[in-house]
């Protein structure tokens, strides 16, 4: 093919231009490299024009992200005022007391020790003596695994503790559990030495212990608890929990039983 007059050497016909000059308007033949009414330089002009609006793309990028960032910053802004909202009294608990202690946002100490030794302690060990008077044998745990029958909720009384071994159950301790003024108190003693008080929140069929609503003694040391109880079909109760002596998830299940020999 004859090369065009108007192409200038070291330009090829087929490279991609633009048809419609930028200098002049003309609208050129596909293919043109070079403005035939001002000698423009359509290629060239092309290449000028793509950097130009990948340029303008970056920056809708960039003011996108920033936008995005600044959304994000907006929306965590809200959730922390939301959480010191929720939280104030816990925070303030523990500015001023200084047995507390913050472990992270999600876990807050108060001082365990105060369920044996504090103003309220005289309920727990009442509870505690009621206890280990009437403490069920072996034979009484088995009784009440047994007889089990399903409850709505969970109720005031006597309860067997039993842990889980594989495919057996272990009788491993008993608890008492009663309810005022729409709160739930329960002291439990572990046949391991282990005794938890504390008291606990309902939510339809689960009661719940913050970290600074029980409190476990074990070889003379106090430690924070926390965990739940939910009724099952067959008339158990699952209790989960933790402590803060190590922090190992804990699994019991209890059976109501009449407290009584």
């Amino acid at each position: 093919m004859k090369q065009d007059e108007f192409a200038t050497p070291g330009y090829k016909e087929g490279l991609e231009a633009d048809a419609v000059c930028g200098q002049c308007g003309s609208v050129n033949p596909e293919g043109t490299l070079i403005c035939k009414m001002c000698g423009n330089n359509l290629r060239d002009q092309r290449m000028l024009r793509i950097a130009a609006d990948e340029m303008l793309e970056a920056e809708e990028e960039t003011a996108n992200r920033s936008a995005f960032v600044v959304s994000g910053l907006s929306i965590l802004g809200i959730l922390l005022v939301l959480w010191l909202g929720l939280n104030a009294g816990r925070l303030a608990n523990i500015l001023t007391n200084p047995s507390g202690l913050d472990t992270g946002l999600e876990t807050v100490y108060t001082d365990p020790e105060a369920f044996w030794t504090g103003p309220d302690s005289t309920r727990y060990h009442a509870m505690h003596e009621e206890l280990t008077d009437r403490f069920p044998t072996e034979s009484d745990a088995d009784n009440a695994l047994m007889s089990a029958t399903p409850m709505e909720q969970i109720a005031e009384g006597h309860y067997v503790l039993y842990r889980r071994m594989g495919t057996a159950m272990r009788f491993v301790g008993a608890a008492v559990v009663k309810e005022e003024n729409g709160v739930w108190h329960y002291t439990a003693a572990l046949r391991d030495g282990v005794e938890v008080r504390g008291h606990a929140s309902p939510e339809e069929h689960i009661l719940t212990s913050l970290w600074d609503e029980a409190g476990a003694l074990y070889d003379g040391q106090y430690y924070a608890v926390s965990g739940t109880a939910a009724t099952e079909a067959d008339g158990s109760v699952t209790v989960s929990g933790e402590s803060s002596y190590n922090r190992q998830p804990v699994e019991a299940v209890a059976y109501r039983y009449s407290g009584l020999r």
